[in-house]
């Protein structure tokens, strides 16, 4: 990378393109000539001990048992060495990952030397120098329980052949040391971290230029125009895409457990990825490169259609915490409905949606997270899994008495609870901006009455 790019640049390469130090298919990146990788002094102690070493063999083990899959071992963030240093790359991110993978080829070495030289096997972080107490101590226990585990192993040639073929790395490029410190995301880091995106895009773009090159360009300038709005990519695939697919599919995974690269990367990997020819609306799979990226550009169309709803707009001005959650609930399952009834009569159905998605909050002193999910779990559902607009409604208004019902309870255990105070001040200022809002519109569809029960009296 020459020293004149200032663009942060991302691709996929395999643990053998960085032990031989030549990567030819991405040579705007990497140096035609060869490249050597780096640990800088500044960089933190070896501190992997033998118990993540365990779950690394184990993981790799598993792989390799899943007929030949690629098996992604995260990203690497890579800045070019400012030094007069020859074709090094520093290592900002990922040497704990890099610093194994070298002591597990070192020992497999010993039992195939013809591969070793193969490969420069032996050239791979030759010449870094662990100088921390730490990471001396670290290396020899880790070299000695390789050694070992390895001895009474029969599968030598083939694990090696496995994690120099089949293991692959997100490389993020930095054009300085400053640059990729802002990617850096670790406990000793107040940089910027590395957007779920960037990595998203990387694999994708990397897996189209493997079968379809000839769109290469047409999808990475279509992705760059829409990461223009970092605010906006974030939240389709943080807040919506990644959410919605996980809540359908995985039912009652944590919220903070769910992360759009594994979501949308991933699963190409496991062997209980299938892909489908049908259309699963937000569910859809995707055999990666140009079904990802037109799934995403649909999803941001529909995403754009709700925003330039008046409604939307309305209830977009609402910034209180429960109400972004709830909104962003209400968001899925607009996109669902527009997947689902192209043609159908969205403006009908969109205030249904948002009466049953902001039910929640009407009543509730506060909503968290956790209570988002439980809420999108139960809410979505009615609208992902039917076959007819019809059939939606149905859900939709049976959705809404119950959740009237469930509503009333909670405001009668409420006065109870509050009897022996004064309180004529009707609800909070966010939720009586939304009852405002809604109500004049739900008039003017015809809406039945009982949906709009929680605004009479003010209330």
């Amino acid at each position: 990378m020459s020293g004149e790019n200032t663009e942060v640049k991302s691709c996929v390469v395999s643990l053998k393109e960085l032990v031989q130090g030549k990567v030819d298919k991405n040579e705007e990146i990497f140096l035609k000539e060869g490249f050597s990788l780096n640990i800088p002094d500044y960089q933190r102690p070896y501190t992997w001990d033998i118990k993540q070493v365990k779950i690394l063999l184990k993981d790799i083990n598993e792989q390799m048992n899943k007929n030949d899959q690629k098996y992604l071992l995260g990203s690497l963030i890579l800045h070019k060495n400012d030094k007069n240093d020859g074709n090094k790359f520093n290592i900002v991110d990922g040497q704990q990952r890099l610093s194994t993978l070298a002591l597990i080829l070192k020992v497999l070495c010993g039992y195939n030397q013809g591969k070793c030289e193969e490969c420069k096997i032996g050239n791979f972080l030759s010449d870094v120098k662990y100088s921390h107490n730490e990471s001396k101590y670290h290396i020899k226990e880790n070299y000695e329980y390789i050694k070992t585990y390895f001895e009474s192993y029969d599968k030598k040639d083939k694990f090696l052949d496995f994690i120099l073929e089949n293991i692959e790395f997100i490389c993020v490029l930095a054009p300085s040391e400053d640059d990729a410190f802002l990617f850096f995301d670790s406990a000793n880091s107040k940089g910027k971290a590395l957007k779920s995106y960037d990595l998203i895009k990387a694999f994708h773009l990397y897996s189209l230029e493997k079968k379809q090159g000839n769109m290469l360009g047409y999808y990475a300038r279509k992705f760059e125009n829409l990461a223009k709005d970092e605010r906006k990519i974030t939240i389709l695939f943080d807040e919506l895409l990644a959410p919605a697919r996980a809540w359908l599919k995985h039912k009652s995974i944590n919220t903070n457990d769910i992360k759009a690269y594994d979501e949308f990367c991933k699963e190409f990997f496991s062997d209980k990825f299938l892909y489908s020819k049908e259309n699963l609306g937000i569910l859809s799979s995707f055999a990666n490169g140009v079904d990802f990226f037109e799934y995403l550009f649909k999803y941001d169309e529909f995403f754009d259609k709700l925003s330039n709803n008046a409604l939307y707009q309305e209830l977009d001005k609402i910034y209180q915490t429960g109400f972004i959650y709830n909104k962003y609930i209400y968001a899925i399952a607009v996109m669902i409905y527009f997947s689902k009834f192209p043609n159908g009569n969205s403006d009908y159905f969109l205030l249904l949606l948002a009466r049953a998605a902001f039910s929640l909050r009407v009543y509730r002193p506060s909503i968290y997270r956790a209570t988002q999910r439980d809420y999108a779990l139960e809410f979505l559902e009615k609208v992902y899994f039917v076959s007819f607009e019809e059939e939606l409604e149905q859900n939709l208004l049976d959705f809404i008495a119950v959740k009237n019902e469930e509503e009333r309870k909670i405001k009668i255990e409420e006065e109870r609870k509050n009897k022996e105070i004064k309180t004529n001040q009707g609800p909070d200022g966010g939720k009586k901006w939304y009852l405002d809002i809604v109500q004049e519109k739900y008039k003017n569809q015809h809406i039945q009455k009982h949906i709009v029960k929680e605004n009479e009296n003010g209330k």
